[in-house]
């Protein structure tokens, strides 16, 4: 039988007759012969027009090839339940595999795999040839066909390009063998690398995580635990890899069963959250900028609307008995006309949407009734409704330009029976946010360490207290006295959560480089920990009237994972994995905590990863990675910087925490004020230096760096104070600090908590000696500067006046701008370019490998 050939051309593979040159694939993964048939019923030809051809059987999907890994001795199902195995196959010494067919089928196909691994941005020529029809996939991706079988005793050959990336990739070859062909089934392959570098070839899908495990496959979300305890909604997300979009769904199980009772995947859908009582589960369906909040009852199996058209619906919330819900719209000011011209009249103004301003108001669910609570020109912003269902308590916020942090906050109680308003605090500098008690005559305020003045504050000799450093405090609304319970409690608190199960306040904090669940008994006045699996909690619920918590977490080398918390007998179990298909095949490498003492005495904590496939023998080039600001790198998976990657592309990774950060104590994290960046450098060169006396395996003349906002800024400073780095990388790095100050959206806002009451015209020895770019000068290492080009917290000027300084100098320097991206690179795509630059610039340097960079910027100076 002969079919015709197609000619094609498939995205950017190139099939072409290729003379048999390369390394040839030695060793196969086949999946043995495999029955199939043709349709039962053929009629004619089809809408195109064309008559029924075997190639038609061979393009027929059979296996999902997209998430298909196999390894030898895999099972897999395959017709009517039969079970088969993946064997390993070696080629003959004419380098051709044969496959043994069934002689008494009509129509058979075999699946032959093998990997190929990229160390950087490669094209391989692979050509196969075989007397049989074939196609050839990369990472379940058709980019080769053949349609043709051969004379008797002759062979077709066609080549595909592989596009690769880093990472390890599985190339398939899919043939046909009718009966009554005279050839033997047999194929054979070779791969030639485009660019002269090495292919490796094998037969096991273990290898180190690239960027493709991070981005691509199921992702979890947030989680969300009823009311009972009984049920969790876990929101997931998966990007399409053809048009780089991301869908997402929610899922509600059993935790008891962990089964699916129900999964909702309805567009322009959002908000979810349980409901107060029962199993009932509410979101928000809108359509333009009107919104209807709907509920799902389980029980029931009833799905129906309670607040219904609700044009600019701004947030929601119900009473504990549900009789209730208070709810916020979103009015815009009003203006006449279309105009170019933009009135600034507030610090936060910047871009040219209108000023909102939310209004509160009150829906009785039993009358059908709403009542509007709060008028004016300042947004209400309730914090939350009393248990009774009596009172709530809001707060509102206006500017305050000549005094940082430039707005003053008022926290109001107001009665729902009578609307009366009571005054808590006013023009409150530090804003905090409160929650009722279970028994509704105190406050859990969250807050900064000035949140409530000197009360709570605990900084040591430090001048200025860092309000990003999280606080909690108890309020008696009768007496309006404040018990500020973390004031000797180092980690930075996220959320918190007053049980009225047992009066206790359970909560999520950073505690150094950990994110930790602890809770705090009001009898003995004692925090304790929840002892958990993940070294760092993300999403975190607990169920409103039981001790059932659920949480997302993670830690270096482990993927996000959903777990169950008992909080009575704080315990935790493993609930959901769905990462865990993605990262099956995946190995990590070690990792360990490494602390050092400072000249001056003090303990600088940290951590490091050991490359992948370490062999302590062998010396290993050193990426120092850190932030620098007011927040700690914790251990967690993943992240824009993962490195996780890059410990398995080969390097050592140290991260070193410096003075300034939160989770570590309040005077710890004082140090951040007033300091941009001095301390810190001296620390992280300090830390370097001996991190690199310390193991033997780094290699002292391949070291990098790596920071991103802060920490891009702190890549420049660095660099203006020590030659101690092969190169360098600051993506969306401050090189004014005046510029940032005034230019960037938050810049004058972040400035409170960095510089306190220093301003460009007080302070030049920080503003201005502390700025990388009046010492652009002292810059000699290889420096690359990253910045999506619409940037609004650190506006794209900050990367560029360095770069244009640099350049004028003759300093080494390269800029790149990711087209559309704005403070983290997010769109698929560009974040693949984005990490495969990173990852070239440090190939250039700390491996002496320059292919990817050469390849990626062929104009570049460097």
């Amino acid at each position: 039988m002969k079919t015709k050939l197609i000619i094609f051309l498939l995205l950017s593979s190139i099939c072409k007759v290729c003379p048999a040159t390369g390394e040839p694939v030695t060793q196969w993964l086949s999946s043995g012969a495999l029955t199939v048939t043709k349709p039962g019923y053929i009629k004619g030809k089809n809408i195109k027009g064309e008559n029924f051809e075997d190639q038609f059987i061979l393009s027929n999907s059979y296996l999902n090839l997209i998430d298909l890994n196999p390894a030898d001795k895999d099972p897999f199902l395959w017709n009517n339940k039969k079970l088969r195995k993946w064997n390993s196959l070696f080629s003959n010494k004419e380098g051709f595999i044969e496959i043994k067919p069934d002689k008494k089928a009509e129509y058979q196909i075999v699946y032959n795999a093998v990997y190929l691994k990229s160390e950087g941005l490669n094209d391989y020529e692979f050509e196969v040839e075989s007397p049989q029809m074939f196609e050839i996939f990369l990472n379940g991706r058709r980019v080769a066909f053949n349609y043709e079988t051969a004379e008797p005793e002759k062979t077709n050959n066609k080549t595909a390009t592989l596009n690769l990336d880093r990472g390890k990739f599985v190339v398939m070859v899919k043939s046909l063998f009718f009966k009554g062909d005279v050839n033997k089934w047999k194929l054979k392959a070779n791969i030639s690398p485009v660019n002269e570098n090495e292919s490796v070839l094998s037969i096991s899908p273990t290898r180190s995580m690239s960027i493709h495990h991070l981005l691509e496959g199921t992702k979890l979300g947030l989680v969300s635990v009823s009311s009972d305890g009984t049920l969790i909604s876990v929101t997931y997300k998966k990007v399409n890899i053809k048009n780089g979009k991301t869908s997402s769904w929610t899922e509600v199980k059993d935790i008891s069963t962990g089964k699916i009772v129900q999964s909702f995947r309805k567009t322009s859908t959002t908000g979810y959250r349980w409901m107060p009582l029962g199993k009932k589960l509410c979101y928000i369906i809108s359509e333009d900028d009107v919104s209807t909040v709907w509920v799902y009852d389980f029980e029931e199996g009833k799905e129906y609307p309670v607040l219904q058209g609700i044009k600019n619906l701004s947030g929601f919330q119900w009473s504990d008995d549900e009789s209730l819900i208070v709810y916020g719209i979103s009015e815009t000011k009003k203006t006449d006309g279309k105009t170019s011209l933009k009135y600034m009249n507030e610090l936060s103004n910047r871009t040219f949407k209108e000023k909102k301003v939310i209004n509160l108001y009150k829906y009785d669910t039993r009358i059908n009734v709403s009542v509007r609570l709060t008028y004016g020109n300042l947004s209400t912003n309730l914090n939350d409704i009393s248990h009774d269902g009596k009172y709530i308590v809001f707060s509102t916020s206006r500017p305050n330009p000549t005094e940082r942090p430039f707005s003053l906050q008022n926290m109001y109680l107001m009665d729902l029976r009578t609307v009366d308003v009571k005054t808590l605090w006013e023009d409150f500098r530090w804003e905090g946010s409160a929650d009722f008690s279970p028994d509704g005559k105190r406050l859990l305020v969250s807050g900064g360490p000035d949140c409530f003045g000197e009360t709570g504050r605990n900084i040591g000799n430090n001048p200025i207290a860092n309000n990003y450093d999280r606080q909690l405090y108890i309020y008696d609304l009768a007496t309006g006295s404040v018990d500020p319970i973390t004031e000797n409690f180092n980690p930075s608190v996220e959320s918190a959560t007053w049980h009225p199960a047992n009066n206790r306040i359970y909560f999520s904090a950073t505690d150094e480089i950990y994110r930790r669940v602890f809770v705090w008994n009001e009898e003995n006045r004692l925090f304790s920990q929840i002892p958990l699996t993940p070294e760092v909690v993300g999403s975190f619920s607990i169920a409103k009237k039981e001790l059932v918590a659920a949480c997302t977490g993670t830690g270096l080398g482990s993927f996000n994972k959903v777990w169950i918390i008992d909080l009575e007998n704080r315990t935790s179990s493993l609930f959901d994995n769905p990462e865990a298909e993605t990262y099956k095949n995946v190995e990590f490498g070690k990792s360990e905590e490494w602390n050092f003492v400072t000249a001056d005495g003090k303990k600088i904590k940290g951590f490091f990863l050991y490359p992948y496939n370490f062999n302590p023998e062998k010396k290993y080039p050193l990426i120092v990675n850190y932030y620098g600001g007011t927040a700690p790198i914790s251990k967690r998976f993943g992240g824009r910087y993962p490195v996780d990657i890059w410990a398995g592309e080969g390097h050592v990774v140290y991260i070193p925490q410096p003075s300034g950060a939160t989770g570590f104590g309040q005077e710890f994290s004082a140090r951040h004020q007033n300091n941009w960046g001095k301390t810190v450098a001296g620390e992280i060169i300090e830390g370097t230096n001996k991190f690199i006396e310390a193991h033997s395996f780094v290699d002292k003349e391949k070291v990098g760096c790596i920071g991103a906002s802060y920490g891009g800024f702190m890549t420049m400073y660095l660099l203006t104070k020590t030659d101690i780095f092969n190169c360098a990388i600051s993506h969306a790095g401050i090189s004014s600090l005046s510029s940032y100050w005034g230019e960037g959206y938050w810049g004058y806002a972040y400035s409170s908590e960095a510089t306190g009451d220093a301003y460009p015209w007080n302070r030049n020895d920080i503003y201005i000696d502390q700025s990388p770019l009046f010492s652009a000068d002292k810059i000699n290492t290889p420096l690359l500067l990253l910045h999506g080009s619409v940037d609004t917290n650190v506006p794209l000027g900050e990367s560029l006046q360095l770069w244009v300084g640099l350049k004028i100098l003759g300093k080494p320097v390269e800029m790149i701008q990711i087209e559309g991206e704005n403070h983290h690179i997010l769109a698929y795509s560009k974040r693949i370019e984005w990490h495969n630059t990173i990852m070239a610039w440090f190939d250039k340097w700390l491996k002496d490998k320059n292919n990817d960079w050469a390849s990626l910027f062929p104009d570049s100076e460097l």
